[in-house]
């Protein structure tokens, strides 16, 4: 008597079960061996001899945070991580002693790193403000760097150094994400860690949901006195000149309006804590600005970057928002001389402004 062959539905069912099973029995293996290593979205501090705080970031270890004391929060890009500052002065501590002159209860934490944008920034106080109690965020920004920093996949803590970090996507005029939190892994699985960069580039397929940049043009622009050759992609609209072009590319204001959507949800998160939210701007020394147009050239393209459409985008950024501007007094990198000058005029600055003040409020501090 012949054998009965098995039904195709139930060999295509004993397949895909031996197959899942096999993929389980090797997700368990690399997951024991730790191989491959998971890739890390976000950053935390680009120096890793330290020192850092309490949170990760680079700033001076302190003892717990009281319910008295009253927190300003400075966060930001490489301006806040001070890199330039001696490790036994960091920002955070000249801030601190510069805020003390004028509240003694005073304690600053840093939360930022070369390479933040506000995307980052934002999941940092976010994860801060859920265990302690804040009296007033000082968001440093460089809207020139934030715009384009805010856009892309993937970010640099140091020049030349590219690392995928958690983004945010623009739906509709307002953030929607982020792609995973801050210090997630990317990938969920050790197969998928593997697997997926051989047939998707993170950063390329995020980019393919970006509107279309702008090519530029193929000679000089009319109206510019001034030619200059860049060693930036201008053409991908992805480097601190995108603000500057004129006319402003879709890319860039994709970009315009999602940083100004995180500034929103960073100011709303902040007074949800019963915190005062303001953002710091430093715009760079007079010799070191333009106030002409100047045409600017990459591997071909030539695009106008014109001053006072950059001012229009800091200012379309920025409207609404408790907003100080302090120039700087030196190029960067800064030393540590100008930065405990330029931290004790944001002292002052506050101060005059009335924000170094305790706010009443009926929310538990902790």
């Amino acid at each position: 008597m012949a054998e009965r062959p098995f039904h195709p539905v139930l060999r295509l069912g004993f397949a895909i079960v031996t197959i899942l099973l096999g993929l389980a029995a090797t997700e368990m293996a690399m997951r024991y061996l730790d191989r491959p290593r998971g890739v890390i979205s976000g950053w935390r501090t680009t120096e890793p001899l330290g020192p850092v705080n309490q949170f990760g970031f680079r700033g001076q270890p302190s003892p717990s945070l009281r319910t008295t004391d009253f927190v300003v929060i400075l966060t930001g890009g490489a301006a806040v991580e001070c890199l330039a500052c001696p490790r036994n002065e960091t920002l955070d501590l000249m801030l601190e002693r510069a805020v003390r002159q004028y509240n003694p209860n005073a304690r600053v934490v840093t939360l930022g790193g070369g390479g933040y944008n506000q995307d980052q920034e934002y999941l940092a106080l976010h994860a801060f403000l859920a265990l302690r109690h804040a009296d007033l965020v000082v968001d440093w920004a460089s809207i020139a760097d934030d715009v384009p920093g805010n856009t892309f996949r993937s970010g640099q803590p140091r020049p030349g150094q590219t690392r995928p970090k958690p983004t945010f996507a623009l739906r509709g005029g307002d953030s929607a994400g982020p792609t995973e939190g801050l210090g997630a892994p990317v990938y969920k699985t050790k197969i998928s860690t593997l697997s997926w960069p051989l047939f998707i580039d993170l950063d390329r397929n995020w980019t393919t949901l970006l509107p279309k940049p702008d090519p530029g043009a193929a000679s000089p622009p009319p109206g510019a006195e001034t030619l200059s050759h860049v060693h930036e992609p201008l053409e991908q609209q992805r480097t601190p000149w995108s603000i500057w072009m004129s006319p402003r590319p879709a890319r860039v204001s994709y970009g315009i309006a999602l940083t100004r959507a995180l500034f929103r949800h960073m100011r709303q998160l902040s007074m949800l804590r019963g915190a005062r939210f303001v953002v710091l701007m430093t715009p760079d020394p007079p010799g070191h600005r333009t106030d002409a147009p100047i045409a600017l050239e990459h591997d071909g393209h030539w695009f106008l970057a014109d001053p006072a459409t950059r001012d229009a985008a800091i200012a379309e950024v920025t409207a609404g928002f408790d907003t100080m501007t302090l120039a700087a007094d030196d190029a960067p990198p800064p030393s540590p001389e100008a930065q405990r000058q330029m931290m004790a005029r944001l002292a002052d600055a506050l101060n005059q402004r009335q924000l170094l003040t305790p706010v009443a409020t009926d929310r538990p501090r902790h």
